[in-house]
């Protein structure tokens, strides 16, 4: 059986206005396009009055090249620029947390957060709640392996966070 190409997907870092119904609005541009979110990340920035928004969608360069004007058009947005994953830091934040039966079953948890450089933040006779920091990949890995020998019982995940390396950035001037 031959695997599926995956779908394109493409980052975006945005630096908007901090006020209700923004991020409504960027949502709803993509939502009206049928174009698939799969990480939407956004918090207070580093300049007061401004949210810095990361979004990752499912689209190849043509799809993009329409979003990227769209958002531009926004007077919310002030800034938008594409982050290209070769020169940008890029981390992902899930808690696991997984069913433990046994020693048995939480030696085999422990013994994959020391592969994978886990931290334990929350532990039970009954659970072990795992923090896990890197990229998408990395934790998907992580909750297939685990999953493979333990109950993963719940799983959050923060979405993508991005920054250009180096002198790179979106800032306000």
């Amino acid at each position: 059986m031959t695997k599926s190409p995956k779908t394109p997907e493409f980052l975006v870092a945005l630096l908007v206005e901090d006020h209700p119904g923004v991020t409504m609005k960027i949502a709803g541009m993509f939502a009206r396009r049928g174009i698939n979110l799969t990480s939407f990340t956004g918090a207070s920035s580093e300049k007061k009055g401004f949210s810095r928004i990361i979004m990752k969608a499912e689209g190849d360069s043509k799809v993009f090249e329409q979003i990227y004007k769209q958002m531009n058009k926004l007077i919310e947005v002030v800034k938008v620029k594409i982050i290209q994953p070769e020169y940008a830091t890029m981390r992902e934040l899930a808690l696991v947390k997984v069913a433990i039966r046994d020693e048995k079953d939480r030696q085999a948890v422990m013994s994959l957060n020391d592969i994978f450089r886990n931290r334990v933040i929350d532990i039970t006779t009954k659970s072990i709640t795992v923090e896990v920091v890197g990229s998408s990949d990395k934790i998907d890995s992580f909750v297939s392996l685990v999953g493979e020998r333990v109950q993963v019982r719940e799983l959050a995940r923060s979405g993508t966070i991005a920054l250009y390396r180096g002198e790179d950035s979106i800032f306000l001037d």
